[in-house]
């Protein structure tokens, strides 16, 4: 189904009318619907409200810093860093783009009150804590910010819009949850009678085993000047996209522990934000972030969970869940099948003699 990706744009607005223009052209050239305060009424407690809405609404959001802190509310924060801070609070991805050298920007492009510039110097280096890409001019911006799109359309599950004749009522997706649980039912039996009769081994020619794989996900923590200042519990986490190289056993090895009662897809996407989050933490290899101060939590990206579950599938290791439940119940649950039994009982069950420290 074809889906248009709303993207809000953050900018101070006078000082990168050019820098915008790029941006939207460059949106609209990648049929992705651009939102920012060109649709916004005057500065008021009502457009802050339609500014979250909007935010709220859109898939992706795109800072710009320049020059110019821009205007500022009564307590003396611009409405630009406002939306960046909501944005990072409400866990959307975000695209920041930095002006390489502020220096060569024209004056009157520029902050000339000293607290400003100060400002200004603080909300860019927020920024720079996420992955940011710097850019010379409003032309190089509107390339960079076209590539960057495109690899975060393709890296994120964004809900995206469609057109109203291609949305499912609440009945028809109710209808067809209700028939693939029967047909996940009718596979589920053929799946067991085959595994009864004969015990399959694990495909030799899909990746298994000590076979790596790339993980993607979404790390969470609060920067070290807030957590000196013991204040970080209420203030907004600071997110960076990591790739992770795991193998096919480590994460089996915690999956597998949870499905021996059947577990939901809920449940096992748990698992794997805590397998991830141990892996960034715990492993020496990766490396935290310089302005880290404690760690928060860690999101696998649903592209990744969707091959997790769909390999372990594949290799016959889960199958799905048979237990009865109730028909509210809308949640896809899995269990382990005979061989996914025997392959985690080799990865976790401890002999005799041995070192039990994991």
């Amino acid at each position: 189904m074809e889906r248009r990706y709303q993207v809000f744009v953050s900018s101070t607005f006078r000082d990168l009318v050019d820098e915008r223009r790029e941006v939207i052209q460059a949106l609209l050239e990648m049929d992705c619907l651009p939102a920012g305060m060109e649709m916004f009424p005057a500065a008021s407690e009502d457009q802050w409200s339609l500014i979250r809405k909007v935010i709220d609404q859109s898939d992706f959001y795109v800072v710009v810093v320049g020059g110019r802190y821009g205007s500022t509310t009564a307590e003396g924060v611009s409405y630009t860093e406002m939306e960046y801070n909501y944005a990072v609070e409400t866990g959307k991805t975000i695209l920041g783009f930095v002006h390489a050298d502020p220096g060569s920007i024209p004056a009157s492009k520029t902050e000339l009150d000293a607290a400003a510039r100060d400002r200004l110097d603080a909300f860019r280096a927020k920024v720079q804590t996420l992955h940011v890409k710097m850019y010379n001019n409003a032309e190089d911006l509107g390339s960079k910010v076209s590539r960057a799109l495109n690899m975060a359309m393709k890296n994120t599950a964004a809900e995206g819009w469609v057109r109203g004749r291609f949305a499912m009522t609440p009945e028809t997706q109710a209808e067809i949850s209700d028939l693939r649980a029967q047909i996940s039912e009718l596979k589920l039996t053929n799946e067991l009678s085959a595994a009864q009769t004969k015990k399959a081994g694990v495909p030799e020619d899909l990746a298994s085993g000590n076979d790596k794989y790339e993980m993607y996900a979404n790390f969470y923590y609060y920067d070290t000047e807030e957590v000196s200042r013991g204040i970080y519990a209420r203030t907004p986490k600071s997110r960076q996209q990591r790739i992770l190289i795991v193998t096919w056993n480590e994460i089996f090895y915690d999956v597998g522990a949870s499905l021996i009662n059947e577990a939901s897809e809920e449940d096992i996407r748990k698992v794997l934000n805590r397998f991830v989050l141990g892996c960034i933490v715990n492993r020496p290899e990766e490396k935290l972030p310089e302005d880290h101060g404690r760690s928060d939590s860690a999101v696998v990206l649903s592209e990744s969970f969707d091959d997790v579950v769909v390999q372990l599938f594949a290799l016959g290791l889960i199958t799905h869940g048979v237990k009865k439940r109730s028909t509210t119940d809308k949640d896809k649950y899995w269990s382990l099948t005979p061989l996914g039994q025997d392959e985690l009982m080799k990865l976790r069950a401890i002999r005799k003699g041995e070192d039990v420290a994991r």
